[in-house]
This record gives C-alpha cells, sequence and structure tokens, in this order.
C-alpha cells in the first residue's frame, strides 16, 4: 500500500515511517525540505515538497495514494499560550487539514482511510470520570483545538474514504514529553504536578504506532478512536513509577500556583488530566506489547 504521511519528520512521524517501511508499505512523506527529510528519515522513503500553503493539487502523482495519515500541527508545549500562539496552534492544524479535505473533494488524493491525528485533550478536564470514545467535547482550549481539528477532518467522510480520528495520548518514547518529565528526577527534584490526582493517559511508542497500522488493515475501524493505553495512571502514580524506574526519588509535588505562573494558562494540560479509555481498538482486538506503566516506561527509558 501507499501511505502519503504529513508531520513525517517528528517524533511519531519518524517511528511510524521506519515501520511501514519494514512491512513492505510505500512511503511518501511531504515536507518543505527534501533533503532535510532524507537526513532524517533515510533513504527508502519518497519526497513530496510542499511550503504547506499552496493548494495540493499542484503536486503529482497523487491519485495511487492508498492511505493518507496527518500527524502535522503547531507544539502546543513549547511556548507561553498568548492570543498570537493559541491562534496558530489552531490555524496550523486547521489549514493543513483543510488541504488534505480539499483535495480528497478534488479527487487529487483518493484513499481509502484517511487518518487525522487528535489528542485526549478533546474531552477536557472530566475529573475521574472514565471516558469512552462517544463521550462529548469539553469546552476548555485545548478541547477547543481538538474538536475543531476533528470537524475539519471528518469533512473528508466519504464512500471511498473512511476517516479515523485518533485521539493520542502522552506518547512514551526517546523524544517528546518523557525527556521533559525525566529531567527534573536527573537533579534529585522530581515528583507530581499540582495535586497529582489528576489522570494522565499515555502510551508507549510502539503500540501507538500498532495502532495506526490496525486502523489501516481494519476497514471496520472509523471515527475517533483513544490511541491510549488501557491503563491510565494518576499523576501521582505515573511520577511514583517514573522515580522508580530511574532510581531516583518523587519527593517534591511542584504547586499548581508554581505551574500557572510559570507556563500561565499552558499550565492546564498538565494540572487538568484525563482519564481515556481505548474501548473501540481493544473491540477490534488489538493487543498491546506495553499494558503496563513501568514495563513501557523501562523500555521508553532504555533508549534516551
Amino acid at each position: 500500500m501507499k501511505v502519503l504521511i504529513f508531520g513525517g519528520t517528528g517524533f511519531v512521524g519518524k517511528y511510524l515511517t521506519k515501520e511501514l517501511l519494514e512491512n513492505g508499505y510505500q512511503v511518501f512523506v511531504v515536507t518543505r525540505n527534501s533533503h532535510k527529510m532524507v537526513s532524517t528519515l533515510g533513504s527508502g522513503v519518497e519526497a513530496i515538497e510542499w511550503d504547506n500553503m499552496s493548494s495540493l493539487s499542484s503536486l503529482k502523482n497523487l491519485e495511487q495514494i492508498d492511505v493518507v495519515i496527518n500527524l502535522a500541527g503547531e507544539s502546543i508545549g513549547n511556548r507561553r499560550w498568548t492570543p498570537s500562539v493559541k491562534e496558530e496552534i489552531i490555524a496550523s492544524r486547521l489549514r493543513t487539514t483543510g488541504a488534505i479535505v480539499t483535495a480528497i473533494d478534488h479527487g487529487v488524493i483518493q484513499p481509502k482511510v484517511f487518518i487525522n491525528a487528535s489528542a485526549v485533550g478533546y474531552y477536557g478536564p472530566r475529573g475521574d470520570e472514565e471516558l469512552a470514545e462517544s463521550e462529548e467535547a469539553g469546552k476548555d482550549f485545548l478541547a477547543q483545538v481538538c474538536r475543531e481539528w476533528e470537524q475539519e477532518a471528518y469533512k473528508a467522510q466519504a464512500p471511498l474514504t473512511r476517516v479515523v480520528t485518533l485521539r493520542i495520548g502522552v506518547v512514551l518514547g526517546n523524544e517528546g514529553a518523557l525527556n521533559r518529565m525525566t529531567m527534573p528526577f536527573k537533579f534529585y527534584i522530581g515528583g507530581p504536578l499540582g495535586t497529582g490526582e489528576q489522570w494522565l493517559s499515555w502510551i508507549h511508542i510502539q503500540d501507538l504506532i500498532s495502532i495506526i497500522r490496525c486502523v489501516i488493515e481494519h476497514p471496520g475501524l472509523s471515527g475517533p478512536i483513544n490511541a491510549v493505553a488501557p491503563n491510565p495512571a494518576r499523576m501521582r502514580d505515573f511520577s511514583k513509577t517514573l522515580g522508580k524506574v530511574l532510581n531516583k526519588p518523587s519527593w517534591l509535588p511542584v504547586p499548581e500556583i508554581l505551574l500557572k505562573i510559570a507556563l500561565g494558562q499552558m499550565s492546564e494540560m498538565l494540572l487538568h488530566g484525563q482519564r481515556a479509555v481505548p474501548k473501540k481498538i481493544q473491540s477490534a482486538g488489538f493487543e498491546y506489547m506495553y499494558a503496563d506503566l513501568e514495563e513501557a516506561l523501562e523500555n521508553a527509558l532504555a533508549v534516551i
């Protein structure tokens, strides 16, 4: 099968590209810089240059693409959420997704499946409530981002194209959030954020990639899918387990007020988690390699 990936040079994209190539897929990655892409992803991947602004109709030979996967979007955790940053977080997602939807509508791309990234932030702060895919969206900023992103993606839904939105949790691997979370522990000042009672929905990078393959290969899967491990953890338990794996103490909670001063509104995504559960993917028979948090952290940290 021929797979077209947007955001293929990012953390998840690099793992996904490697997995697909190893399993016989032909992979095309959309990029602004083909030379940089080749140095990042290596040989075997075909680069398609696009400026992320113009119409995808200017690109050639996309008619034979079977799968489109969109992982592209401005990072939500690199800067304080000023009004301009919040606008770019939303616009960057809608811009790329909208271009893909238009290309599908116009027959430039005719995929059997369109997989669009989303996040468990879709549900907003919900306390201890277990959140399956049928639950409604939350009301905060991250929920707004996810809701608008998914709504844009579902415009591509058609008899020939099924659409899947992956509501992804915190991804555990050798890049991304885990790198930042381990840093305080290395200086013996690790601990839970805020009260520690909030839920953290997580997933090992290998399981996330396997879920994406499962979605590609199972035509019955469509709509939103919680891409999370089956055992979410409270922040205090996650921090305790992380300290154990690192052989470092987890003793210094970061007060909520300090996070709000340091991060502003961005602190919301750390202080108010979601207890998302992967009902749809488990109902499809998916089996996790890393359903246990300690095993997942041990594997992820072994390669950092």
